[in-house]
């Protein structure tokens, strides 16, 4: 179950506002059973902390980021 952001620290990519549409924060557990990321458990799992939550934009965000790296 989705867990609506009504925390007074707005979370990076989440908006708050009247006019604005506020995004549904997830935890790590829940994005690792989502179809959408089926194929990105092993980066999800690696990238992610247990104890915070996370918008599907910010989650995607960060697989991005991660593929984007050099290797060293």
């Amino acid at each position: 179950m989705a867990v609506k952001s009504k925390a007074l620290e707005k979370p990076e990519g989440a908006k708050f506002g009247k006019s604005e549409r506020t995004e549904n924060l997830f935890t790590k557990e829940q994005l690792l059973n989502s179809e959408r990321f089926q194929n990105r458990k092993d980066i999800i799992n690696a990238l992610l902390e247990s104890d915070k939550h996370y918008t599907v934009k910010q989650t995607e965000q960060m697989i991005e980021n991660y593929m984007k790296g050099k290797v060293k």
